[in-house]
C-alpha cells in the first residue's frame, strides 16, 4: 500500500486560477482516511503554500523551496534548510539583479523580491506571498547586510534572454539550475531537489520512498518522480516528465490529482 503521497502545487494540485477542485479535495480526504499521508512538495515557500494546504486538506508538514526546505505549517516555520554557499549565492544574485528579471529570493524565513517583481507578481494568487514579501532595491546588498542565507533563487522573465544566463549560472558547481515553467528558472543548492527533500521528509515520518506516490508536471519535479516508488505525471506535464512516469493522469483542470489517488487508493 502507498502510505505517502507527494503533490506538486502549480500545474498539478491547483488549477490555472490557483484553486483546488472539489474532486481533488475529496480524493485527498479519502487517502488520509485510508491511512496515507498527503504532503505538498513544491517550489514555493511555506508562506506561499499554507492556504493551498488548508484548502486541499493536506498534512501540515511539507517539502518546499524546491527541496531546499522542510516546513511545519502548524509551527509556521521551516524545520530544515539547505543553503547555497554564501559567496556563490551573493555573486549569483548580484549579477541576476542587473538583468531584466523578476527575482524572488528564499532567504531562511524571508521572501525577498526586487522591484520588478512588484508588477510581475501583482496577480499571483498567494495571500501568503503578498503578506510576507520584502522588496529590496538591491537584493544582494540587502542579503549581505542582514547576513541572510540563500536557499533558493527564483527568476522570471522573457525566455529569450535565458540562454546566456543559464549558461553562466551552470558554471557554479555550488548550485543546480532547474525550471517549473518556460518563463522561469530556479537555482537551488547542488545535490538538492524535491527528491532529496522528499527522502528527508519520508524518513522523518518513518516511511519509505517505495511507499510513496509523487505527482508532478514540470522539470523541477524530476527529483521527486525519480525518487518515488510510483511516479505520476499530470496530463498537462511536459513530454520529458511523462516519459519518467509509470502512470499519466488527467490535467490539473480535469481533476488529475483525484484520478491518480483514486487509481492507487480505491
Amino acid at each position: 500500500m502507498y502510505r505517502l503521497i507527494a503533490l506538486d502545487i502549480d500545474g498539478t494540485l491547483v488549477r490555472p486560477d490557483g484553486s483546488v477542485s472539489e474532486a481533488d479535495r475529496e480524493a485527498i480526504a479519502h487517502a488520509r482516511r485510508s491511512g496515507a499521508r498527503v504532503v505538498l512538495c513544491t517550489g514555493r515557500s511555506w508562506q506561499e503554500s499554507e492556504e493551498v494546504a488548508e484548502e486541499a486538506g493536506c498534512d501540515r508538514v511539507m517539502v518546499c523551496q524546491g527541496g531546499a526546505a522542510l516546513a511545519d505549517l502548524d509551527r509556521r516555520c521551516n524545520t530544515r534548510l539547505w543553503e547555497i554557499p554564501r559567496d556563490a549565492a551573493l555573486e549569483l544574485v548580484g549579477w541576476l539583479e542587473r538583468e531584466e528579471l523578476a527575482l524572488m529570493l528564499f532567504a531562511g524565513s524571508e521572501l525577498v523580491v526586487n522591484p520588478r517583481s512588484e508588477e510581475t507578481f501583482r496577480s499571483y494568487p498567494s495571500p501568503g506571498f503578498h503578506r510576507c514579501k520584502v522588496v529590496a532595491q538591491e537584493p544582494a546588498r540587502f542579503l549581505r547586510e542582514r547576513g541572510l542565507p540563500v536557499n533558493k533563487i527564483y527568476a522570471q522573465g522573457d525566455p529569450a534572454i535565458f540562454p546566456p544566463l543559464l549558461e553562466r549560472a551552470a558554471r557554479y558547481r555550488e548550485v543546480t539550475v532547474t525550471s517549473s515553467a518556460p518563463y522561469n528558472f530556479e537555482i537551488v543548492p547542488a545535490g538538492v531537489d524535491k527528491g532529496t527533500g522528499l527522502a528527508a521528509l519520508a524518513e522523518e515520518l518513518g516511511l519509505t520512498l517505495a511507499e510513496t506516490i509523487a505527482i508532478g508536471d514540470s522539470d523541477n519535479d524530476r527529483g521527486m518522480l525519480a525518487a518515488a516508488g510510483m511516479p505520476v505525471a499530470m496530463g498537462n506535464a511536459t513530454d520529458a516528465i511523462k516519459a519518467m512516469a509509470r502512470y499519466v493522469t488527467e490535467t490539473n483542470e480535469n481533476g488529475g490529482v483525484a484520478r491518480a489517488i483514486r487509481h492507487f487508493i480505491p
